[in-house]
């Protein structure tokens, strides 16, 4: 029965998630956070609604501008994209192999970025994340939590053992630390960091930080927003939290580079 209950809340959060994306129709600001946690969480809705939702994503997607953005997808830093209606389209390739294979398909064929970046990575961040669980493993490295693809980079190091110290003993003050480093970075006056906020390496952190201290304390790590100097920030970070709290899957996405 509690896990009935879990997984009627989880469909219930899916949906609401979905009829706000529906509702703002702004898939380049509101909607990259909401097809990244679609691109994850898609396997909870019946197939027939996965696959109207998917379409619809397609569809909103092509008639939109397009805009330019820098995603990085290989740690060898030699797959990106630069379209952003591009990515978003390989952030749902994986969903329409499954569901739509004629339509994924048909988008390749029509879009030279996402063409690219299916030849290495045929089933969008479904193989990204195989790739790199696949090093990982080669490597005998762990994490410890992070949605976030970071592996290979040394400076990420000193945060990622942080990280994976406050998992442990309950402390998130030293990762904290280690992202507002990084928001600093992101910040920067003279030279800020041009993408999107919602894949600052700054946000990335915070997010996984604050998914991690909501897994490890609870409630208590609500505590941690107040170190998020910028609002936008903290509200991505505060929505990792809840699903934390909630029992749902950490969002996964891709860190943008710059």
């Amino acid at each position: 029965m509690q896990r009935a209950s879990s997984e009627a809340v989880r469909l219930a959060v899916l949906r609401a998630a979905i009829n706000a994306w529906r509702i703002m129709r702004e898939p380049f600001q509101h909607g990259d956070h909401f097809i990244q946690m679609f691109q994850s969480q898609w396997k909870g809705l019946p197939p027939e609604e996965a696959l109207a939702v998917v379409r619809e994503i397609v569809r909103v997607t092509l008639e939109q501008p397009d805009m330019r953005i820098t995603a990085v997808l290989d740690q060898e830093h030699t797959v990106r994209i630069t379209s952003r209606r591009e990515h978003h389209l390989f952030q749902i390739l994986h969903i329409l192999r499954h569901l739509d294979p004629p339509l994924a398909v048909s988008l390749i064929a029509g879009h030279e970025q996402l063409a690219a970046a299916a030849r290495r990575f045929p089933n969008g961040v479904e193989s990204v994340r195989e790739e790199a669980e696949a090093r990982r493993r080669s490597a005998g490295a762990t994490t410890g939590g992070g949605g976030y693809w970071m592996v290979g980079r040394p400076q990420d190091f000193p945060y990622l053992e942080a990280l994976m110290k406050a998992s442990r003993d309950g402390d998130f003050g030293p990762p904290i630390e280690h992202a507002l480093a990084r928001y600093r970075q992101d910040s920067a006056v003279d030279k800020p960091n041009p993408t999107a906020r919602e894949y600052w390496p700054s946000t990335c952190a915070f997010r996984s930080i604050l998914y991690s201290a909501g897994k490890r304390l609870g409630r208590e790590a609500a505590v941690y927003l107040d170190r998020i100097p910028d609002d936008d920030l903290r509200l991505f970070a505060q929505i990792e939290l809840v699903a934390a709290l909630a029992g749902l899957p950490e969002l996964q996405g891709i860190q943008r580079g710059y």
